[in-house]
């Protein structure tokens, strides 16, 4: 019997590892069968509460980048100017404030790229209208309220080089309305 409980020892022994490696061989088995139910779980429909919390957390996150840089308090009394608008709610006022942004940032990013066309380093009202010609629906409100291009003012001439004594003839301001200027009393009355 010794020799029996002999040859039993070696096979349980090699048994043993034979069994571990069976584990092991299952363990990866059973990973795919837990992340193929985590997917199934993913993939089933999220209820509306959760919903909503998911699109309120994402709205929190970016939330900060819609803050405006414009200060809502001047937005709002500029909105108040109109007189048909009574009261603004928060939320058109921080709505105004961004779409505000949105367009002063496109208005600079078109005023720049027409500045860099040019070869200028620097933006004028020139690219403006320039950028502001190039976008149609902008060109139909904003060209009308865009100053018509000027052309620098000229140099005056030095007092002295103009060959008058007293620095030349200057042009009269006409008057207001129902004025007269102050040496009018000593002019004679014909």
């Amino acid at each position: 019997m010794a020799t029996a409980a002999a040859a039993d020892e070696p096979t349980v022994v090699m048994e043993e590892p034979l069994g571990k490696e069976d584990e092991r061989i299952d363990e990866p088995a059973e990973a795919m069968e837990q992340i193929a139910e985590e997917w199934e779980e993913a993939a089933e429909p999220v209820e509306p509460m959760e919903q909503e919390a998911a699109v309120a957390e994402a709205e929190a996150e970016d939330g900060a980048s819609l803050r405006p840089t414009l200060p809502v308090g001047r937005v709002k009394r500029i909105m108040r100017v109109d007189r048909d608008i009574k009261k603004v709610t928060s939320e058109a006022t921080l709505l105004i404030a961004a779409a505000t942004e949105l367009f002063l940032g496109s208005l600079a990013s078109g005023a720049y790229t027409a500045a860099a066309r040019r070869g200028r380093r620097a933006v004028r009202a020139a690219h403006v209208r320039a950028a502001a010609r190039a976008h149609r629906p902008t060109a139909d409100f904003l060209l009308d309220c865009l100053p018509a291009e000027v052309e620098a003012p000229r140099a005056r001439p030095a007092a002295g080089s103009a060959g008058c004594g007293g620095g030349g003839a200057r042009e009269a301001k006409p008057l207001p309305r129902g004025t007269r200027r102050i040496d009018a009393f000593f002019q004679k009355v014909t």
